[in-house]
């Protein structure tokens, strides 16, 4: 048991990033689902469950998964500009992929009917890709670019090598 907590422990950070990327992809999917009910086409409701999907991912990141330390106007202000800047990326590759689902595979005409309903499964698919690319890329940024521990005391630098 005690060996399970200590991998636990160990992969924190990770297992954390996991949850609050499910939780955010959640949020992206519950917006950009409800736009498209709305009326809007695929691109605007990509780009504005995109901007809602980046202020809770923010949040969470910063506070939750990557703890950031970070204090001060300055630094805080750092931190969202190139949180913002990644996910920038990130949205151009989302778009990018669902272009390609929706408008070169036509992936919207794909469909399922389950209880006598009609759902867009080559959308959800489409989707479901550009997610899993998209959340694999704010992972490699957050950790190494935005979140990086700059100014590790060398106490937890001894408490990060003692648990490995």
């Amino acid at each position: 048991m005690q060996r399970v907590l200590n991998q636990l422990k160990k992969h924190k950070e990770l297992i954390l990033y996991i949850l609050f990327g499910a939780l955010t992809t959640l949020v992206n999917y519950v917006v950009y689902f409800l736009c498209k009910a709305g009326g809007f086409g695929y691109s605007p409701a990509t780009v504005i469950a995109w901007i809602v999907a980046v202020a809770f991912a923010y949040i969470v990141n910063r506070i939750c998964v990557f703890e950031s330390k970070n204090n001060g106007v300055r630094a805080v202000l750092r931190e969202i500009f190139l949180f913002v800047g990644a996910r920038l990326l990130s949205l151009v590759l989302e778009l990018f992929v669902m272009f390609v689902g929706m408008d070169l595979l036509h992936a919207g005409a794909w469909t399922i009917v389950l209880l006598s309903e009609t759902l867009p499964l080559g959308e959800f698919l489409t989707k479901t890709v550009a997610q899993i690319l998209v959340v694999l890329s704010n992972y490699v940024f957050s950790k190494l670019v935005i979140f990086r521990n700059r100014h590790k005391s060398k106490d937890d630098i001894n408490k990060t090598e003692k648990a490995e």
